[in-house]
């Protein structure tokens, strides 16, 4: 407990030490799980560890620390930060996790780490106010002043949040389309799609470092001699900043658009990073898996070259080398006639994006909504997949997570069945029924690989991967379609439970003309 002669010793003469980056980390070991414990009770463990770190010398205080370049402390957002024992970091740390398990409007908009700092600043604060709030009928210090030094918690670290979260256009650079097949802008939902020129015109409204970058798209001067003249001392601010987007734009010929409101830079970049991959994805799912392959954005890193090196016994050598080419080309105008027919595809695509764009701004998008998004996530990284092994795996996980089978394969085999077959055609000789190709692609293959029951490294399971990638890219096709339908038409299905929504779903699929 604390006492008020203690209480105001420390608000008088508690130094600040230089403001670390990093927050000090929590005592976990030996940890369970335990019932939520009360803001104030934490908050009053944190005030007593920074009275008794208060009253030890530096050195002794600094060897409290389990890592010497991270002192244990809590920051101040006016600058410095109070000594605390490991005990107080504990709590804090403590205090931070409840309100990040509780706001998932937080999680969403917020990266964890810099949350961390936020909450740990949002404590220094409150500690800082905290003489504010003392009442000389009290000595010590009681629940009610606890419970301000609580209440300004919370509130500083809804301003700070606030502070950090902002709007922004994100754009992440892309290989689609070669130019020369004329592939207009497109978009899928929130996400627009331009080739190179139409971005550079579009967003650098700046004329003097439009000029700048025009000069280097028309080869009047070279990228070398702007990123000279970019780097010499006393170069203007317009011409580094016209040579740091083309130093981001690199030789990409496509440009990825969305629009990021309320979050922190580095989550809006994570966040934009993610549904702009998956943008690409439902492009993709309208091309063969070879041609998919070759569309990316920067960051992904499954188109590579390399060089080959063998000998023989003999002491000759061979030399050899392999290279996946990013675009994707065709006979002049081929691609643009083919976007434009898919264009249907992708605004029913895109009204799932921006279901989700919306959920995910406080918190889940509605169930299906999830799904599907993920269930897309699997499916193009199965495309993308060096190994057969894995890409098997990825597209069984696919059609589970689509289906919401929750691991059955005969719950997927009837919601595969009711997309695809749902007048139960006759299987044409030679072929696989819907169910069967289900029975293959998740019995055989991704339950028995993931579970060690077959060998996956080194073994040709071609066939299987293709199975995969043809059951998902048709499925995709319908479902897309119909769930686009509920969200515009029918917007109850997608508030009801898990299970009805399925359900709804998988009628809807069997109810088709």
């Amino acid at each position: 407990m604390v006492d008020r002669a203690s209480f105001q010793t420390y608000v008088e003469r508690s130094a600040f030490v230089g403001k670390e980056a990093a927050v000090a980390r929590g005592n976990k070991l030996g940890g369970s799980a335990a019932p939520a414990e009360k803001p104030e009770a934490l908050l009053q463990t944190v005030i007593e560890a920074v009275i008794e770190a208060s009253a030890l010398s530096f050195s002794d205080w600094s060897a409290l620390s389990p890592n010497a370049l991270v002192p244990l402390a809590i920051p101040v957002s006016a600058g410095g930060q109070y000594r605390v024992t490991q005990a107080g970091v504990d709590a804090a740390h403590v205090l931070t996790e409840q309100v990040w398990k509780a706001r998932p409007d937080l999680r969403q908009t917020i990266t964890r780490e810099k949350f961390n700092r936020l909450s740990f600043t949002a404590i220094g604060d409150a500690i800082a106010n905290s003489r504010s709030h003392l009442d000389p009928t009290e000595d010590p210090p009681g629940d009610r002043f606890y419970a301000a030094i609580a209440k300004d918690f919370q509130t500083n670290l809804d301003a700070l949040a606030n502070s950090a979260r902002g709007d922004v256009d994100r754009h992440i650079p892309c290989h689609l389309f070669d130019l020369d097949q004329g592939v207009a802008e497109f978009t899928v939902g929130p996400v627009a799609f331009l080739p190179r020129a139409a971005w550079l015109t579009r967003f650098v409204i700046n004329p003097i470092q439009l000029g700048h970058i025009q000069e280097v798209e028309d080869r009047t001067v070279t990228y070398e001699d702007l990123r000279q003249r970019a780097l010499a001392v006393g170069a203007p601010r317009d011409l580094r900043d016209a040579w740091s987007i083309l130093k981001t734009l690199r030789n990409f010929t496509w440009v990825a658009t969305l629009r990021v409101s309320g979050h922190e830079l580095d989550q809006s970049h994570r966040k934009a990073s993610v549904i702009i991959g998956l943008a690409i994805d439902a492009v993709g799912s309208r091309f063969p898996v070879e041609a998919a392959r070759r569309f990316t954005r920067m960051g992904r890193q499954h188109l590579y070259s390399e060089e080959r090196l063998a000998s023989t016994p003999d002491g000759r050598f061979l030399n050899g080398w392999s290279i996946r080419m990013p675009g994707l080309g065709a006979r002049p105008g081929a691609l643009r006639a083919k976007m434009a027919a898919e264009q249907p595809f992708l605004d029913d695509a895109g009204e799932i994006f921006s279901a989700y764009m919306t959920g995910r701004q406080t918190g889940s998008a509605p169930h299906l909504v999830e799904r599907w998004m993920n269930a897309l996530y699997w499916f193009g990284e199965a495309r993308r997949e060096a190994s057969d092994f894995m890409a098997v795996v990825d597209y069984g996980c696919a059609v589970d997570g689509l289906s919401g089978a929750g691991g059955s394969a005969k719950e997927m085999g009837e919601f595969a069945k009711a997309a695809l077959d749902p007048k139960g055609q006759p299987t044409p000789a030679g072929s696989l029924s819907v169910s069967a190709a289900v029975d293959r692609l998740y019995v055989e293959g991704r339950n028995k690989l993931a579970h060690g029951e077959t060998p996956g490294l080194l073994e040709d399971l071609s066939e299987l991967r293709a199975i995969g990638d043809d059951l998902l890219a048709k499925l995709f096709d319908v479902v897309t379609v119909e769930l686009a339908d509920f969200i515009r038409n029918k917007p109850q299905y997608l508030t009801v439970s898990e299970d009805h929504a399925i359900r709804a779903l998988r009628t809807r699929l069997e109810q088709r003309p």
